[in-house]
């Protein structure tokens, strides 16, 4: 078959890619299309990458993908439901984006080999990102590295985490860490992330005041008043 010119990942899945240590085996979950795992074996930054989905139907796109780009030699593709069908010595990096964080956090559950700090987690929650983030510090696993990235008019965060239970702790301690992460203001995606999130605070914190929950109410509003603060520390000197 002719191989056809390379594409370009999306914004979303190129902060995604950033993420994976170089030469790294790959297990790419929820792959979809192969897209990620494809690109990264084409330009040599993986050794190998496996791409995985619970659905058959896009397991055949990505198969035909791998072979349209002619990727066969360093990605293959598997059915798996999350990490179910991996050995542990499969993966060095494991890559979890386009799902809901509620999702991706029972995948992690559900693979106990991935508490060492020798495999990286690279995570990118479409939804409940605060339930994810929450979730990680409360089982051990610290963020190192995570950016906010706007594409198709939504702003997403991709996280990069290992297990670390001390510093997931001094992380889970902090009361904005759920909602902010280490996104911070440095950037317009970065500053729309977080008000992003200061704005779901605020309509929290009023359906609260309106349902006499006042003490809850005020902790909504404590947090989005330091989002925002967040948001304009960095942005405002760009």
């Amino acid at each position: 078959m002719k191989e056809h010119t390379m594409f370009q990942l999306g914004k979303r899945l190129s902060l995604c890619a950033s993420l994976v240590r170089p030469g790294a085996r790959l297990a790419d979950i929820g792959a979809d299309h192969g897209y990620l795992s494809i690109w990264l074996a084409k330009n040599g930054l993986v050794s190998q990458a496996i791409a995985a989905d619970v659905r058959e139907g896009p397991l055949q796109s990505a198969r035909q993908n791998i072979a349209k780009y002619g990727a066969e030699g360093a990605v293959s593709a598997r059915l798996s439901d999350g990490l179910s069908a991996f050995r542990p010595e499969e993966a060095d990096d494991v890559a979890v984006a386009g799902m809901g964080g509620e999702l991706i956090a029972r995948i992690v559950s559900q693979a106990p080999w991935l508490r060492t700090p020798e495999k990286h987690l690279i995570l990118q929650p479409m939804t409940s990102a605060e339930d994810l983030r929450a979730f990680l510090s409360r089982e051990g696993f610290a963020l190192f590295r995570e950016e906010a990235v706007t594409e198709d008019g939504h702003t997403y965060s991709a996280m990069l985490c290992w297990y670390d239970p001390p510093l997931a702790a001094r992380q889970g301690a902090e009361e904005a860490f759920p909602y902010a992460g280490l996104v911070d203001g440095n950037t317009g995606a970065g500053r729309a992330y977080l008000l992003a999130r200061a704005a779901s605070l605020k309509k929290r914190a009023a359906g609260l005041r309106m349902a006499g929950r006042a003490e809850e109410a005020a902790r909504a509003e404590r947090l989005q008043q330091e989002l925002e603060r967040r948001a304009g520390e960095k942005g405002d000197a760009t």
